[in-house]
């Protein structure tokens, strides 16, 4: 009806990555942002079979993408709940070389929309593509030989902002609209004038911070913004609304219980035709946990390192006194030439593995901000042997 496709169309404007599909997993619309994650089009994939349109990566023997989508949509179907999945890869075809597919890590969820007759009408999924979190992840752990599956362990809570333009809809149908969507969505929604006053908050905001929409429009929840962070703030802002570009900030929120949780925090413009700001959206999303993890691995570095560097430092100390007994030796003799070489061979890869020590304690105190890089102007021929 007119109502379902007023709603599909805001769905395909917001600035996140959303796909729309009836019960039987045929695509109906998707988000621009989505379709830009995907480099498709609307009418490529409109009126497809899901799996058709994404289908698993040949190159992969043991891809799950089709699989895990396929039952996570399953659930929802069966219950009429909402089913969210853990980061899943799911590569997509490159439509700039047919035949061939891009690495792309998601964080999938999948939420029902029911008609008036309480059936489900279609399925939304909310796709989070994480691929440059995790591949800078993976790359980290590589390099340090740590292992991959720690990778797995994180639960990555980065969703993008969640906004609905609606200057072309009308506006009273299309607030019922954006209010209805934007209760749906995990992260923590809000509208405001350019003057700064409040006209939203989505009902995770209200949960959050206990109050109801009043009270907490007085109360300004500029007030539970932790106020180290809260000139920065403005001043993205200022700097959003004269560019148009949203501010993304990694700033802390204080909860009901008076404790500051860490938040992505986005605030996007939304401008008329003549480049002016007419409304304020916002997205907060909580990524404690995410901070949590990174804490969790850089002391579980520090612990590492220390603990190895005392044994590794009293195995060289013996080295060099084996070393410099045989060296004073004057019976060379007594000494058979594989035990020569192998105590040098030993020293070396001693100080190889110093090298390593060292190298994850400097990660370490550099994710702690306890290192200080010393930055200077660097003759890049002297450093390349021609």
């Amino acid at each position: 009806d007119a109502q379902q496709r007023a709603s599909l169309k805001v769905l395909e404007n917001v600035p996140n990555m959303y796909l729309v599909i009836d019960p039987d997993l045929y695509i109906i619309t998707a988000s621009n942002l989505f379709l830009q994650a995907t480099q498709t089009t609307r009418e490529a994939i409109a009126g497809r079979h899901i799996f058709e349109a994404f289908p698993d990566n040949p190159e992969l023997p043991d891809a799950d993408g089709v699989k895990n989508i396929n039952f996570s949509i399953q659930e929802v179907l069966r219950t009429g709940k909402p089913h969210f999945m853990e980061i899943q890869r799911y590569d997509v075809p490159d439509v700039l070389a047919p035949g061939t597919f891009i690495t792309r890590y998601w964080e999938p969820s999948h939420t029902p929309v029911f008609d008036d007759d309480g059936h489900i009408a279609y399925i939304i999924q909310h796709a989070n593509n994480i691929t440059d979190k995790v591949l800078r992840l993976a790359e980290l752990a590589e390099s340090r030989n740590l292992e991959l599956k720690a990778l797995q362990k994180i639960e990555l809570l980065n969703l993008e902002l969640d906004v609905l333009r609606i200057a072309e809809l009308d506006r009273e149908k299309n607030e019922k609209h954006f209010r209805h969507l934007a209760d749906l969505v995990p992260a923590k929604i809000s509208n405001a004038l350019p003057t700064g006053e409040v006209t939203y908050f989505n009902k995770q905001w209200l949960e959050y911070s206990g109050m109801n929409f009043e009270d907490l429009r007085d109360f300004g929840y500029h007030q539970m913004m932790h106020p180290d962070e809260l000139a920065t703030f403005q001043a993205g802002l200022q700097q959003a609304a004269a560019t148009g570009i949203p501010y993304e900030s990694e700033m802390r929120f204080k909860d009901l219980t008076g404790k500051y949780r860490w938040h992505l925090n986005i605030a996007a413009p939304i401008l008329n035709d003549q480049g002016k700001v007419i409304l304020w959206v916002g997205s907060t999303t909580d990524i404690q946990r995410l901070k949590d993890e990174d804490q969790r691995k850089s002391d579980f570095l520090s612990m590492l390192s220390h603990e190895l560097k005392t044994p590794v430092t009293s195995i060289k100390g013996y080295v060099q006194i084996i070393d410099s007994i045989i060296t004073a030796g004057t019976d060379k003799a007594a000494f058979p030439p594989m035990l020569q070489s192998s105590v040098v061979r030993i020293d070396k890869l001693i100080n190889k593995l110093t090298g390593l020590i060292t190298e994850m304690l400097d990660f370490a105190r550099l994710e702690a901000n306890r290192m200080t890089l010393d930055k200077c102007q660097a003759n890049m021929s002297t450093l390349v042997d021609i």
